[in-house]
């Protein structure tokens, strides 16, 4: 059933998401600010790896069950009335955190980047998403894994998911330090009044 398909029309259009951001940066900044495996540190060259590792399997799971090789491959979209749920949930889950994403990537303009750039001073964004979320990115990363997971319920689903979360609050870890090293009391002043996640959760103490 079509369902099957979702987790995979929904990875291939978040990859597709970051080249088109990636295209628009140089198009209209002249600037591609991709990052990845540049740092001096070994441990973000290795979180950069993972993630990269994360993906593949996001995406060699959801060709498996779109061509119907995994347990969650086979049956009718309402066989059983929680599927039905589960299916519209994943389904809104899914692609609401993927527009959530385009938005917020917008939003960012000449400051979008992936990775830390050490030395940038490009602008700290408050407006738009950033008004109420820190991290409307990640936010809508982690969205959308949730809804992968309520489509495709397996193991390796769920362990994608406590792994990205993991690797996630990592990076934002590292990109607060750096946002404090750079704007000092700015972003200071910002990480206090906006969450980190979600609206008023997660304020800078």
């Amino acid at each position: 059933m079509i369902w099957r398909w979702l987790p995979l029309v929904g990875v291939v259009a978040f990859l597709g998401i970051l080249c088109w951001r990636s295209w628009w940066q140089r198009r209209r900044y002249g600037t591609r600010r991709v990052l990845l495996f540049q740092s001096p540190r070994w441990q973000d060259n290795l979180r950069d790896a993972l993630g990269v590792v994360l993906v593949v399997l996001l995406l060699a799971q959801a060709i498996m069950a779109a061509r119907g090789l995994t347990s969650e491959g086979s049956g009718h979209l309402f066989d059983h009335p929680v599927d039905g749920v589960r299916h519209v949930g994943g389904t809104a889950l899914l692609f609401g955190g993927l527009a959530l994403l385009v938005v917020a990537l917008l939003d960012l303009g000449v400051s979008w980047r992936i990775g830390i750039e050490e030395g940038s001073r490009s602008g700290l964004v408050t407006s738009g998403l950033y008004r109420v979320c820190r991290n409307p990115i990640f936010a809508a990363i982690l969205l959308m894994l949730a809804g992968y997971a309520l489509l495709l319920p397996t193991r390796l689903s769920l362990v994608l998911l406590v792994g990205a979360f993991i690797g996630i609050r990592q990076q934002v870890l590292a990109e607060e330090a750096y946002l404090l090293r750079t704007h000092g009391d700015a972003y200071r002043a910002y990480a206090r009044r906006v969450g980190r996640f979600l609206p008023g959760v997660g304020k800078l103490r």
